[in-house]
């Protein structure tokens, strides 16, 4: 089972916001972005790819991830 979280803040006519999509089981987080005049998704970030991101950012800053 996954938990969906929208968060549409702008009313502009070429926005999209973030979407993110928990995987109860596993703790795992994907993230879609939506645009907000047709509701599709524009861009999908696997948790793979999430992960990396993050990790990426932390050297950046020498904050260290277990």
């Amino acid at each position: 089972m996954t938990t969906q979280q929208t968060t549409p803040g702008c009313q502009s006519e070429n926005y999209t916001y973030p979407q993110f999509v928990i995987d109860e089981k596993t703790g795992r987080v994907d993230v879609n972005f939506i645009d907000l005049a047709s509701g599709r998704v524009v861009r999908h970030i696997p948790a793979a790819e999430l992960n990396q991101i993050v990790r990426g950012q932390n050297l950046m800053s020498d904050i260290r991830l277990p």
